[in-house]
């Protein structure tokens, strides 16, 4: 089940109240809304990453019209060329910064995800009643996707609009993206659930079981996100890449 507009998410969220039995709205409470700003640092590092790297490529700039040597034109010509070059530089330089940054916090969110799911099931009867052999690994699958359209994506957007300036937009969209690829590749794995079934065989509650592969499941989003990042990262080194050897080609014709 793709979700992609809030058409589906409310698809989403009565499938899982008809199947399941459970209202997975009831944890979007103050309580975790507090937990998400703590996670979230969005401000402070969009200004520590972004602004600081451009700050400091144009103070190297401005650096240079009293390092080279120029003569006349040569000013116009490393005054224009020069910090064109230096900010595109910098630019690049923070939006990596930046994006290594947001993928660490995008996991601590992806995880706390996860770690809502367990209190659903933990906390929730109805969820043991409903799963079956034949139908654990998907029922697990639709409370996870359930968790992080449901619960996580709302809650991220309002927290992004009251706390990130100007771009505020354009993180919201990145930050969605990304949660939603998460849980359309999540999934969890039926010889895992067997295995911690067998070692749980002499419980009348399987409840801790699912719990224990919930857990299990991260170390594969962990290499999607990986994966994701990756993808996204590799346009900016290449063209910090080629802005670079263009900068250090211009410094040398220029000195």
């Amino acid at each position: 089940m793709r979700i992609r507009t809030q058409k589906d998410v409310e698809k989403l969220d009565n499938r899982i109240k008809n199947e399941l039995g459970i209202d997975v709205q009831k944890y979007r409470n103050e309580e975790v809304v507090e937990s998400f700003v703590e996670l979230l640092v969005f401000p402070e590092y969009v200004i520590t990453w972004v602004i600081r790297p451009i700050l400091i490529s144009l103070g190297i700039f401005i650096t240079g019209f009293f390092v080279f040597d120029l003569v006349h034109i040569e000013y116009i010509i490393y005054g224009s060329i020069g910090f064109g070059l230096f900010l595109a530089n910098g630019i690049l330089i923070g939006l990596l910064f930046l994006s290594w940054k947001m993928k660490s916090d995008m996991w601590r969110i992806v995880d706390y995800s996860l770690e809502i799911m367990k209190s659903a099931v933990n906390d929730m009867n109805q969820v043991n009643n409903q799963m079956t052999k034949d139908n654990r690994k998907d029922v697990l699958g639709l409370l996870f996707k359930g968790i992080i359209h449901i619960v996580t994506i709302p809650m991220m957007s309002k927290v992004i609009s009251d706390k990130v300036p100007f771009v505020g937009g354009i993180v919201n969209r990145i930050v969605k993206r990304i949660l939603i690829l998460v849980s359309d590749k999540v999934k969890f794995d039926e010889e895992d659930l067997k295995q911690e079934l067998r070692k749980k065989e002499s419980e009348p509650n399987a409840i801790q079981v699912y719990s224990n592969s919930i857990a299990s499941v991260s170390k594969g989003l962990e290499k999607v996100m990986n994966f994701t990042f990756g993808v996204a990262q590799f346009p900016l080194k290449m063209g910090f890449g080629i802005f670079f050897l263009i900068l250090v080609l211009f410094l040398y014709l220029i000195h």
